[in-house]
């Protein structure tokens, strides 16, 4: 049975993929303490989604050039992570309440800026979900 179990780490793709697997667990069980013992909790889920507008952005600027759709989520998280700051100082909520009104209104705006492109080949929902299998050496 070990065999069995021991056989798709043969394949380099796997190794690469169970790599990162092994390092986010690692390092999300540390950040992600702190987050929760300061309130955060659902911070990582609204950056993921809110970068979804940078990625549309970015692909209705220059295409599906990967460093393009990178640079213009990333854009979009940093405006997103200062945005939540902004609300929950400057109008006395808490930060859980600050990141899901952001997180609401730039997820609604990614998914308004995708149904505007004419093109039904986009499939931009891979940016939500990721494949850890695609990890790349590097």
């Amino acid at each position: 049975m070990l065999p069995f179990l021991l056989e798709p780490l043969s394949y380099p793709f796997m190794v690469r993929g169970m790599a990162a697997a092994v390092i986010v667990g690692i390092v999300c069980a540390l950040i992600g303490s702190y987050i929760v013992l300061r309130g955060m909790a659902f911070f990582g889920d609204a950056l993921a989604h809110a970068i979804l507008p940078g990625v549309a952005i970015g692909y209705l600027v220059s295409g599906s050039a990967s460093a393009s759709l990178f640079w213009w989520g990333l854009v979009t998280a940093i405006l997103t992570a200062l945005g939540i700051g902004a609300i929950s100082k400057g109008a006395q909520l808490k930060e859980d309440t600050a990141i899901g009104i952001v997180f609401a209104g730039m997820f609604a705006l990614g998914i308004a800026l995708i149904s505007t492109m004419r093109s039904y080949t986009v499939d931009l929902v891979h940016f939500l979900f990721g494949n850890v299998l695609g990890v790349t050496p590097g």
